[in-house]
């Protein structure tokens, strides 16, 4: 079921859904058709180097390039449900895993061959984070030493960096304690090797990197910006300003279903792990700034992972406090159950027929999907 739930919604008709590609996905290939041409632009490198490498070996069709963005998906995929099942237990983990796998805006990313699926690295930064802390390992060092290498080729993934080392370098002080000075100092190594590409761009052309640090190449004016943050926000709940790629029309990021279990799970986390929820705001806040700041509905997806967190405790909460109720009565236990498993049961149905039939069909996509 599991594998026919992925091929479903990630791999059916990958390259045939459409009658071609977008705009957006011709200037994907066409800036990683060559390592010339990663160096000189670095912006969402580690897709442009796996997608080089699909078309030197696939060639330049359609499938062979959203592949690259399909496996991701996936990968992301397992990340999130890792870390949620550790945090809020495995069944809260497998349906809130399976709310996000239907959101229609991950779906669409999962299926395009742009690099923008890789807005979605910080779910496996934070499940390394919680890997470590939770083991203290030297596997779990390295797999966050490197996720937060390659986070830094994306559209201000530094400031994501800063702002998550500044409110864990506590715990993660207290996590590198026990390794030995040679596991650190390989780490040090692999995370420069990482970086190595970043500082041979700025020496060659210190303005490619502008995209990285946030800096639009025009400044809205004051009014312009806040117009445009209150739209990104709108955005997630009720409509966004205009037709993104990734949506039918101007319907939201987010369904009703899911904003209410993330307020749920905002006040959930207020009351129990505070620390939690001013990370998850964090990076709701620093989502809504990048994406108005810069005009550009698709850095809303660095929002995506924390409301997506949030979604999962407000399920947690919600189901403990229903059992809370009832504590020895196993009927209330298996009802709650089965009104959780129809909600997500909705969600995925609606997502698949939004993603697969309704956005396909749609007018500005079947305008917009035509080069070849």
């Amino acid at each position: 079921m599991l594998a026919a739930f992925i091929f479903s919604f990630y791999f059916w008709r990958l390259g045939t859904l459409t009658t071609g590609l977008g705009p957006a996905e011709v200037n994907a290939r066409s800036s990683s058709s060559s390592l010339h041409l990663i160096l000189d632009n670095p912006v969402y490198a580690p897709h442009k180097i796996l997608a080089y490498a699909v078309q030197k070996i696939f060639g330049h069709g359609a499938l062979a390039l959203r592949s690259v963005s399909a496996v991701l998906a996936v990968l992301f995929l397992f990340c999130f449900y890792q870390l949620v099942k550790g945090w809020f237990g495995r069944l809260i983990g497998f349906f809130t895993t399976l709310f996000l796998a239907a959101t229609p805006w991950f779906v669409l990313l999962a299926r395009s061959a742009g690099p923008e699926i890789l807005l979605l690295t910080p779910i496996v930064v934070l499940a390394s984070y919680y890997w470590l802390i939770r083991l203290k390992s030297w596997p779990a060092w390295l797999a966050l030493l490197i996720s937060s290498g390659l986070i830094l080729y994306l559209p201000g993934g530094l400031w994501l960096i800063l702002l998550g080392g500044l409110l864990a370098r506590k715990n993660l002080r207290q996590a590198t304690e026990g390794l030995n000075l040679d596991e650190k100092i390989l780490g040090t190594l692999i995370l420069l090797v990482i970086f190595a590409p970043l500082v041979y761009a700025n020496v060659r052309q210190p303005s490619a990197l502008k995209p990285l640090l946030l800096i639009p190449a025009v400044w809205p004016s004051i009014v312009v910006g806040v117009k445009s943050i209150v739209w990104d926000v709108l955005a997630l709940f009720w409509r966004t300003p205009v037709h993104a790629d990734f949506a039918v029309g101007r319907l939201p990021m987010f369904n009703g279903g899911q904003i209410a279990l993330a307020l749920f799970g905002g006040f959930a986390l207020l009351k129990l792990a505070r620390s939690k929820l001013y990370l998850l705001l964090g990076m709701v806040v620093f989502g809504i700034l990048a994406a108005g700041i810069n005009r550009s509905l698709v850095l809303l997806t660095l929002a995506a992972p924390a409301i997506a967190l949030s979604v999962a405790a407000g399920l947690r909460y919600l189901y403990m406090e229903w059992r809370s109720v009832f504590p020895k009565n196993p009927l209330p236990k298996y009802l709650a159950l089965a009104l959780i498993a129809s909600l997500v049961a909705i969600h995925v149905f609606y997502g698949l027929r939004y993603s697969l039939i309704a956005w396909p069909n749609s007018a500005a996509t079947r305008s917009t999907y035509v080069l070849k």
